[in-house]
């Protein structure tokens, strides 16, 4: 072993000629410059480049070593130049991408948003103006070409394996030793809580690198059924859950907070009467979020969970990785064990961040999405208005006999906000902002928010008239993506909104601040329910607002025992399941099919269709009129008897993407009756 150790040391020193030498050399200035490169696009500006280098070389020496070893591997292959160029477009690109990203919101590129292309890919246009995704599609296709022509044209080399061998691994032995040094004196951040300043205090190379190898929580060191038990057995003692609970109504309100502490501007109105209103006269505190102008699911997740995200991977979305394929303990299963029905609710498409999948493993009995909803109007970015939810809010509370959950997350006040004035788009009038295209974001956003506040007031006034004692929740998902500051706020941080508990009845104001992940324990100890083993963890320690110490720790123990240990804190509690997940509250049916004389227009009357109902005929969509919730229509369209009809629900952003169907009726005479396919025969009204 060590005659063959010093063989290959031998013929890789005699490898190690001028010409490798320079090609080292070569590839280590660029690797610098990449990197240079990557810190100007990340902080939109060549002189912060500067001052990134200048302020924090040692963190900028580390970046470069890894894009290094990335372009030393270049080496192993035949067409290294190919290689090279290649590894050096992928960074650049990434750069580039993160530059472009940051101009639409306030938190950098990570791995996990590359993994949501698919998912997002429908609200692109909302982004970016229709050139500019023309121009996007044909450089990506002018990449391609170019990627394949230099594959072409590109010289081949004798590969010198020894020295490609010893370099790689001499690069990958420094970025290795470098890692754990730097670590451990703290010179980069092993924790990411912020993500916009961890990039620009750790470098661009580092933290996407880091995004795409860390997911999920590590397992923690002195993790076995002893330690979970004895968590468990620690807790503060707590009351019994009260016999007779509320309804609860969460509301997550998109890019919602109180702007009246953006100390240097002024409104020529408030854009917020009835959630200060509601703060003056209930509990309230600020809300301590896991994002900055984006990342909705996130905060929805530590809401739904108790679990804090700074113990997942790098930028994770768990709704792409560990919630997309198992079920995840929540408030909706805790409260399904308590015999309430449970209902999420979003007016966006079903399919965003993968809700259509992932709500049933956190425990909902229904999801009602943009696809199954009622009278829906839009904004000039073709968001929904918030002002549908009331109704729809009100219709799940009444849909069943049982106490009811609704996880409500609105959508109208999402960016992209426009710089330029929208013809017909009302806005409110900013002043404090020199910056025009700022000044027109800010001004159109805030009419959005004002909307939103009345939405907020128009459910609270109808539930105070409402039969049943119902508690609602109110809080912001994050700050809006219009590069607020901390200097700009009076009050709070970049990084936290505020909620506000209301209830139809007496309940006493307790204020306190509270992180995302903490906001379900206090409400349900507000209403006297201690179920659920993270939510009861935290109604022990509700004191402690800490990032740090027993608390995060035992936290995080919990975390991983509930997701990817043995659940042991479950003892004899069979392993959660998936819920049988319905969309829409309300059944969409199909009472009857009428056909005219000639056989060439198709009506179907039934129940609950929306403008999202497409008629199937033997399999196929036919276009659809909708007429209203109890009638479609299809002109030009012929039926036969033995034809196969049904009502599919498709998404507001893939028309051929079914979400549900009714049952598929046979039909049987055209002026007469119809049959379903269990052969029972319905007639059709004179």
């Amino acid at each position: 072993m060590k005659t063959k150790i010093r063989l290959s040391l031998k013929n890789a020193k005699k490898e190690w000629n001028k010409e490798n030498l320079r090609r080292l050399l070569f590839y280590t200035i660029a690797a610098f410059l990449i990197n240079f490169i990557l810190e100007m696009l990340s902080r939109r500006s060549i002189a912060a480049g500067v001052t990134y280098l200048a302020e924090r070389p040692l963190q900028f020496f580390y970046d470069a070593l890894i894009i290094l070893f990335m372009l030393s591997v270049a080496l192993i292959f035949r067409k290294r130049n190919f290689f090279f160029l290649l590894f050096s477009a992928i960074w650049l690109g990434l750069g580039l991408t993160n530059c472009i990203l940051l101009g639409v919101r306030a938190t950098p590129l990570t791995m996990p948003d590359i993994w949501l292309i698919g998912t997002v890919r429908d609200i692109i246009e909302i982004y970016l103006p229709q050139i500019a995704i023309v121009g996007m599609m044909l450089g990506i296709a002018l990449l391609i070409g170019a990627i394949i022509l230099i594959w072409i044209h590109s010289d081949k080399y004798k590969v010198s394996y020894y020295f490609a061998a010893f370099h790689i691994l001499l690069i990958g032995g420094i970025l290795a030793l470098f890692t754990g040094v730097f670590i451990r004196t703290g010179t980069l951040d092993s924790q990411f809580p912020n993500l916009p300043d961890a990039y620009a205090e750790n470098g661009f190379a580092y933290c996407f690198s880091a995004s795409a190898v860390t997911q999920g929580v590590d397992k923690p060191d002195g993790y076995d059924q002893e330690r979970m038990e004895q968590i468990i057995s620690q807790q503060k003692e707590l009351s019994e859950t009260r016999e007779k609970t509320p309804n609860i109504v969460f509301v997550q309100l998109e890019s919602f907070f109180d702007v009246n502490y953006l100390s240097d501007f002024t409104f020529s109105e408030n854009p917020v009467p009835n959630f200060q209103r509601l703060k003056r006269n209930y509990s309230t505190g600020l809300f301590f979020v896991p994002s900055i102008g984006a990342g909705t699911a996130n905060t929805e997740f530590e809401v739904l969970t108790g679990m804090n995200l700074d113990h997942f991977g790098v930028g994770e979305y768990p709704y792409k990785t560990v919630v997309k394929h198992q079920a995840c303990d929540s408030i909706a299963y805790t409260l399904r064990d308590l015999g309430y029905r449970t209902h999420a609710m979003h007016n966006n498409n079903a399919t965003f961040y993968g809700r259509d999948k992932v709500y049933a493993n956190v425990g909902f009995d229904t999801f009602i999405s943009e696809e199954y909803m009622h009278d829906v109007t839009y904004n000039a970015l073709s968001w929904a208005e918030d002002s549908v939810l009331t109704a729809e809010i009100i219709n799940a509370l009444r849909s069943s006999e049982e106490k009811d959950l609704v996880f409500t997350v609105s959508v109208q006040p999402h960016g992209r906000y426009p710089t330029e004035p929208l013809e017909g788009a009302p806005t409110i009038t900013v002043t404090g902002i020199e910056d025009m295209e700022r000044k027109n974001r800010f001004e159109y956003y805030l009419h959005q928010l004002k909307e939103s506040d009345l939405f907020i007031g128009d459910l609270v006034d109808t539930l105070t008239r409402f039969e049943e004692p119902t508690v609602v929740v109110f809080y912001g998902d994050h700050l809006p993506a219009l590069g607020i500051t901390q200097e700009e706020l009076s009050y709070g941080t970049i990084q936290s909104t505020e909620y506000v508990i209301w209830a139809n009845y007496n309940m006493q104001k307790i204020d306190r601040d509270v992180q995302a992940y903490q906001l379900s324990a206090v409400a349900f100890d507000r209403v006297g329910i201690h179920e659920g083993t993270v939510f009861r963890y935290h109604q022990s320690n509700l004191s402690q607002l800490a990032e740090e110490g027993p608390y995060q720790e035992d936290l995080c123990l919990l975390e991983y025992d509930l997701l990817y240990g043995d659940r042991y804190v479950m003892g004899e509690v069979p392993s959660l399941v998936p819920t049988d997940m319905m969309l829409g509250v309300d059944e969409i049916s199909i009472d009857y099919i009428t056909v005219d004389k000639d056989g060439e227009h198709l009506g179907i009357f039934g129940e609950n269709f929306t403008p999202f109902s497409i008629i199937l005929l033997n399999g196929d969509q036919v276009e659809t009129q909708f007429v209203s919730k109890n009638e479609l229509r299809a002109e030009e369209t012929s039926v036969d008897y033995g034809d196969r009809v049904a009502v599919v629900q498709v998404s507001a952003t893939d028309q051929l993407m079914v979400l549900s169907s009714t049952k598929e009726y046979l039909y049987a005479d055209g002026e007469k009756t119809y049959v379903n396919a269990g052969g029972n025969s319905i007639s059709i009204p004179e």
